[in-house]
């Protein structure tokens, strides 16, 4: 019964002993064995491996993706909001501003504004350099006694009685004051300075008489240099006046002193002139008597 039966394999056609098969089969299966076992404990230690980096802390957020919540993300929804409001607000108050404008504009009846084409600019350029430097003045008043020789209603009747003292070497003028026509004759400081040429006159069958005459103190829009030029005139007339006599040289000074450009005082430097011309040849009283009336043309008008 111990005996051993030698069994015979047949393996692939091939006949071997059954015992060195079955050692070597044994051989064969420890050995597949053992590295079977070792292959299961290295797949073992990489499977715990794998496991344990799955789920490591640190490598989990890593894989996940997800940041960390900062200050900004906690107030960007407040900061967006308040820039959305300003922007918003700025936008509607600007619209609201230009509704507000338009209507005041339109209760106010305020007119278009035309813009000027180049000639209307050329045509009003001169006037609006004059109208630049203009401004208000008061010019003090101006008083003397005349020799009225009548007051008409019409220009041609004083003009025909004028006549009657120019043939008695007067030179009258015609001034022209509340629609009405005054003859005037001659001119003096007081009243008794027309007393002698008063009792010529009456000598003579020309009725005449002495009285107060004054320009009132007058508001008058020019420049400062015309201002100036007529307030100089003035003290040059009251200093004539005064005298009883007319300083050639200072009015001639006057006149040159007297703005270039000014088209105002055109027709009063004119008359000056005529008048200093004839000096030599008329009573000085009437031609401050003629100035005089000149300066009072050039302030009405």
């Amino acid at each position: 019964m111990t005996a051993k039966r030698q069994v015979v394999v047949r393996i692939d056609g091939n006949t071997s002993n059954s015992s060195l098969n079955r050692d070597k089969f044994t051989n064969k299966t420890d050995a597949r064995s053992h590295n079977e076992m070792a292959a299961a404990e290295e797949s073992g230690e990489n499977d715990i491996h794998t496991f344990a980096r799955e789920y490591d802390s640190t490598l989990a957020i890593t894989k996940s993706g997800k940041k960390s919540q900062t200050n900004f993300d906690i107030f960007k929804p407040i900061i967006i909001a308040i820039v959305s409001a300003v922007t918003i607000g700025s936008i509607m108050g600007f619209v609201m501003l230009k509704i507000i404008v338009n209507f005041d504009n339109d209760l106010n009846g305020t007119p278009a504004v035309l813009v000027p084409t180049d000639g209307e600019k050329k045509k009003d350029n001169g006037a609006a350099t004059d109208n630049a430097n203009k401004g208000t003045y008061i010019l003090e008043s101006m008083s003397a006694f005349v020799l009225q020789g009548g007051v008409f209603s019409s220009l041609e009747n004083a003009e025909a009685e004028s006549s009657k003292f120019i043939e008695n070497g007067y030179n009258p003028v015609i001034w022209e004051k509340d629609s009405q026509f005054f003859l005037l004759v001659h001119l003096g400081l007081t009243k008794e300075d027309l007393q002698d040429d008063t009792s010529t006159l009456m000598t003579n069958g020309i009725e005449a008489y002495a009285k107060e005459w004054q320009i009132v103190e007058k508001e008058v829009e020019v420049s400062k240099e015309e201002y100036e030029w007529l307030a100089s005139f003035q003290d040059n007339w009251n200093i004539s006046l005064g005298e009883g006599k007319v300083d050639k040289t200072k009015w001639n000074n006057l006149l040159e002193q007297a703005p270039s450009n000014s088209t105002i005082l055109t027709n009063l430097t004119t008359s000056v002139k005529d008048q200093l011309d004839a000096l030599d040849t008329r009573d000085h009283n009437q031609i401050l008597l003629a100035l005089w009336q000149s300066f009072h043309n050039t302030l009405s008008n």
